[in-house]
Formats: C-alpha cells, structure tokens, sequence
C-alpha cells in the first residue's frame, strides 16, 4: 500500500482541489456584479475591454488551480530534488480555464452539471498525471506523459473550438491561440526532453498557429473544423520537432510520416465536417 501512495497523489488533496475549483465554477450561475467597460484607443484602434464577474472567476479559477497543484506536490517523495515546480502547474491552469470557458457556454440544466462533472475528471486525470511525472523513475511514468501530451492537444482543441463558437473577436483569438500553443509545445518538448526549454523551436507554433488562425477567420469553417484544422499542426510540430533540442539537424523520414498523415487527416476532416 505505501508503494503504491508513493507514485499517487494524497486522495484528500486531490478530492479537496478538484470539489473547490468545481464550485468555482457555479459562481457565474449564483453570483454576479455590475460589468465594468474600460476602453481605449492606441494608434487609431479602439480597445474595449469588459471586466464582469466571470473574468474576476476566471483569475479566482486559475489562482485555485495553480495553488492547488503546488499543495499536492509538496508531499511527493522526489519534491526535495527540485528547485520548484512551476512547470507541474502550467497544464492544470490551463485545463481548468479551457473547461470553464466550454462548460459555461452550456445552458444552466442538466447537461450543464453533466459537462462539469466531465470536466472534474479531466482535471482530475491531469493533476495526477503531473504528479506522476515529477518522478522519471515512476512506474506510471510512460503512461503519465502519454496522457499529459493527448490532454495537452485535446485542451488545445476545446480552446478553439470555444473561441470559434463564442465568435471571440479575431484581434483577442490570434494572440490567446498563439500563447496557448506556444504553452503546449513546451509543457510537452519539457516532457519529453526531461526538462529542456525549447525556447527558440517554441517561436515557430506561436507564429504559425496564430497565422493559420488568422488566416482560418476568412474561411467558411465551422466551430469544430477550425479546431481540427489548428491541433493537427500543433501536433505535427511537436512530434517533428521532438528530437531537434538534442542538436540533431536533419529529421528522418519515419518521424515526419505519422505527423504529416495527422496534418493532411485533420485538415481534410476540417474541411468536410
């Protein structure tokens, strides 16, 4: 039994974190002040800004999530081999504002509830994940990353697909997309490469990802294709580009197929759907 707690997180923790975030989630529903609008103008573009009880949420949200993750890493049995654990918090900040911002743009009714606790799972699967791989001698290490990586496109995903569907204004979308796959790339390369920033490779999915995006708005492509069409390159980079922070130049050929038949499958589904 105590072998098994040394690679899993403390239960009450997790239980704790996850039920406190949840109810954050409701606040929206139960809750609510009076918007504030602040705008201004820089170089002849007008910025307009609505600041209202769910942005106030959303950094409440963010806050919890964060602080959580750092309280169930400090009981890990290799917590004392690390500086900090910053990283660790990064996928679960991520993953419960990209689930709050998909559940609440669901009515307040029964798949409402269902959706939410849909989403205290995939929390839940990505706080043990993290805590997992804090350890490289974990047996549940592979695994771990395997999940970490799939959930880490999949959020990409219902980040654009929410966008799209919210009809978010393009000038906020290109750059909340580009920052959301450049965090992706380097959660996974850090991953992957047992702690390498791949700072410099992590420019090309910002820029590319935000163009395509941008580019993307001027076509008629529903909410899930637009999705489809931005987490199919991301992935192909980050399976292309797995290996170049070890110095290696040329990529083989083996490595570029299966990313390449993801990129032309998601574009092609994108564009037929």
């Amino acid at each position: 039994m105590d072998n098994i707690r040394n690679h899993l997180p403390d239960l009450n923790r997790l239980s704790i974190t996850v039920s406190t975030i949840l109810l954050a989630y409701t606040l929206t529903h139960f809750m609510s002040i009076p918007p504030l609008e602040v705008g201004f103008s820089v170089l002849g573009i007008f910025f307009n800004f609505r600041i209202n009880f769910a942005t106030l949420v959303t950094i409440l949200v963010a806050g919890l999530t964060a602080s959580g993750s750092a309280w169930l890493l400090q009981d890990h049995p290799a917590r004392e081999e690390f500086d900090n654990t910053i990283i660790h918090w990064l996928l679960p900040s991520l993953t419960s504002l990209v689930l709050m911002l998909a559940v609440n743009q669901l009515p307040f009714n029964a798949i409402w509830w269902v959706a939410a606790a849909a989403s205290g799972v995939g929390l839940i699967l990505v706080l043990i994940a993290e805590y997992i791989v804090l350890d490289p001698s974990n047996r549940f290490f592979i695994p771990a990353e395997m999940g970490i990586t799939a959930l880490s496109i999949v959020l990409f995903l219902i980040l654009a697909i929410s966008l799209h569907g919210a009809e978010t204004r393009l000038f906020y979308r290109v750059p909340v997309l580009s920052a959301a796959a450049l965090l992706v790339y380097l959660r996974v390369v850090h991953l992957r490469q047992r702690g390498v920033w791949a700072i410099n490779q992590g420019s090309v999915p910002f820029l590319l990802i935000g163009e395509l995006a941008a580019g993307l708005h001027y076509l008629p492509v529903g909410s899930i294709g637009f999705g489809l069409a931005l987490a199919g390159p991301l992935y192909a980079l980050i399976e292309i580009s797995d290996d170049l922070p070890d110095g290696e130049k040329k990529i083989p050929f083996e490595k570029i197929f299966w990313p390449g038949l993801i990129l032309i499958l998601s574009w092609g589904i994108a564009f037929f759907i």
